[in-house]
């Protein structure tokens, strides 16, 4: 192997690790919450209880809480729900009904929460019961191109060119194929009613930054653009309130905070909304990964011909 391929195999070697990296810790991430709620599957308990601490919200989305918890042998203690309490916006004291491990009372998830005012009244935080777990595809995506980069440069280095160049091809048409798969499964199994967003409010924005990512060029390479997420906090009629980030952030719309923002929302379950004037979500998580799948295997038969 001459210098010239040694100083091509760089760049992809620092992709690769990048991606070893994101990979690896999204799906610790992933993992352990998996587990967390497979713990609770098994051996969730109920508890009733109030929160006694609500902490900042992050910027990923997620307002942890702490709450105080009696068991039913008259046993209390603290525990932190980590979860995002289905985007809305529990205050100190509020009664809530929490569900932990009976082998580790630390793993708790509120459940249900009083109604403000009305402490003889509550409501599930989560419409299908539970969050929504993290994708593992998501998560491995990241490691699968990693090991797929690592294998390319391993041929390369071993003066097998011509093999790399023919494994790529079907590689790319595998994953695709995965992702297309993946995506087709949540459609069809996803039994979750549409929103119907009947309801209006004017919302805040309570945080706002500055993120940059990378994203493909039209015509090949890649650019870095520079975007505004964003948090918003609005009540709903009944008095319940919603604090949860902006599912959609673009580099043409930067809300600053205290903005005020005119939105709509389901009544039944208020984190569903909408903002009148600016970016939404819409289809845009359906659609993603059968374009992602879908780009996979055209660019992945279009290289098995060329090759």
């Amino acid at each position: 192997m001459n210098n010239d391929t040694l100083a091509s195999l760089i760049p992809l070697l620092v992709v690769t690790a990048f991606l070893l990296y994101t990979g690896a810790r999204r799906t610790v991430s992933a993992l352990s919450r998996r587990r967390r709620e497979l713990g609770l599957a098994r051996s969730g308990v109920r508890a009733h209880g109030v929160v006694s601490a609500v902490h900042p919200m992050e910027r990923s989305g997620r307002q942890p809480v702490t709450v105080r918890l009696q068991d039913a042998r008259g046993g209390t203690w603290e525990a932190v729900d980590g979860s995002g309490t289905g985007g809305y916006l529990l205050r100190e004291g509020t009664p809530v009904t929490a569900l932990y491990a009976a082998q580790d009372q630390a793993n708790v998830r509120v459940e249900r929460a009083a109604f403000p005012g009305d402490p003889m009244r509550d409501y599930p935080l989560y419409r299908d019961g539970i969050p929504r777990p993290p994708s593992l595809v998501a998560a491995l995506f990241p490691l699968a191109m990693s090991l797929v980069i690592l294998g390319v440069a391993a041929l390369v280095i071993a003066n097998r060119t011509g093999t790399a160049l023919a494994v790529i091809p079907p590689t790319f048409v595998l994953v695709g194929l995965g992702v297309l798969a993946s995506a087709s499964y949540r459609l069809l199994t996803d039994r979750s009613p549409r929103p119907e967003y009947s309801a209006s409010a004017t919302g805040a924005v309570t945080d706002s930054w500055t993120e940059s990512k990378r994203v493909r060029r039209n015509n090949g390479g890649w650019r870095t653009v520079r975007v505004h997420p964003f948090t918003v906090y609005f009540q709903a009629a009944d008095g319940r309130e919603v604090h949860l980030r902006h599912p959609v952030a673009t580099g043409g719309f930067a809300p600053a905070v205290q903005e005020r923002l005119r939105l709509e929302y389901d009544p039944a379950h208020p984190p569903h909304y909408s903002l009148s004037d600016h970016p939404n979500a819409g289809r845009i998580p359906v659609l993603v990964p059968f374009f992602v799948g879908t780009v996979f295997v055209l660019v992945g038969t279009v290289l098995t011909f060329v090759f």
